[in-house]
């Protein structure tokens, strides 16, 4: 291996790493760039696919389960389509591959692999709603950065059926596993069952504020709520495999936290107190030139304005730093 080639490789992952999440349990004060404190299980994956871009002098490739669809329940979002809360989400992957194009020429891109229609019925999102949403992602960074993403969902893997039911049957079909034997692994394998508090947790918190759960107990949303976030495991590790076969060498990113030692790297998408926070599940707070992820029933509205943007919402704006100008509802 090229002396140079090495140190540019550990350059690149040390970039990765100043933007990656990490589950609570996993926080230490042995971060990046400190190499020499990382055990090799947790660098060299990601090392092996990042020095077979750099030998190729190809751009460093990350692909990123994304994007989905905002969530229905409109007690955490402001509309069915992507408001401040993704734009500037898409702006932080794009600082990420900026960085790393300041240390390698080739650069960087993101593949945005959007997995909403894998699971819309079940998170009870229409597929029109989906739809909607995606385009107007694309729409985004098509606009500002053409070179550093593009895009790929169900519609590409299996656009040759003629409905997303059939779509999502198949994916099952070619790239599913046992519900049995994946709710058997949720109580042993320490990742699954990371993932599975995690959706149900979301699941139940997006159930909550639907009215077809109106005359629901609580107890009830949970337990259904726990019942279908096995599911959407199930489908997004079908998705996960599908994903392996189209894309084999890229970097394989995660909105989610991730342990430290994972095929997957955890990635920030914005700032939020919750780790587990998406720009999908979220409103954006803008403070300055700070902008923060929240649910949407968490805003106080006697201090922060709604924003709207070509007369749609967009974001709240604290009332304390606004101008004169911009408390007209503009911004």
């Amino acid at each position: 291996m090229n002396k140079n080639n090495k140190v540019m490789e550990n350059d690149i992952l040390a970039i990765i790493f100043k933007w990656r999440k990490l589950l609570k349990s996993e926080h230490s004060e042995l971060e990046p760039p400190f190499f020499s404190n990382l055990s090799l299980d947790e660098i060299d994956p990601h090392l092996i696919k990042i020095g077979n871009m750099v030998v190729l002098n190809q751009p460093i490739h990350m692909i990123l389960p994304a994007y989905p669809g905002k969530s229905p329940n409109r007690n955490k979002t402001l509309s069915r389509l992507p408001d401040l809360a993704e734009t500037h989400s898409i702006d932080v992957l794009n600082q990420l591959c900026s960085e790393i194009g300041e240390v390698y020429a080739p650069g960087a891109k993101i593949s945005i692999c959007s997995d909403g229609y894998v699971f819309a019925d079940l998170v009870r999102i229409p597929d029109e709603d989906v739809f909607a949403y995606t385009e107007a992602i694309q729409a985004y960074y098509q606009n500002h950065y053409p070179e550093r993403f593009d895009f790929f969902d169900l519609k590409d893997a299996f656009g040759v059926l003629s409905d997303f039911d059939a779509m999502r049957e198949e994916l099952m079909v070619r790239y599913g596993e046992s519900l049995i034997g994946l709710t058997e692994q949720a109580k042993t394998d320490k990742a699954t069952l990371s993932m599975y508090k995690g959706i149900a947790k979301f699941l139940f918190e997006d159930f909550s504020g639907l009215m077809e759960f109106a005359t629901i107990s609580n107890t009830q949303i949970q337990k259904q709520a726990k019942a279908v976030s096995l599911r959407v495991i199930q489908r997004s590790n079908a998705w996960s495999r599908l994903l392996e076969e189209y894309y084999p060498n890229a970097l394989r990113l995660s909105i989610h936290p991730q342990f430290r030692v994972s095929e997957k790297i955890g990635i920030q998408m914005g700032n939020s107190d919750d780790a587990w926070r998406t720009p999908w599940h979220s409103v954006a707070i803008k403070q300055g030139n700070e902008i923060h992820l929240q649910k949407r029933s968490q805003v106080d509205e006697n201090t922060h304005r709604l924003i709207f943007n070509q007369g749609k919402p967009s974001h709240y704006h604290h009332l304390t730093v606004m101008n004169e100008r911009s408390v007209g509802g503009v911004a």
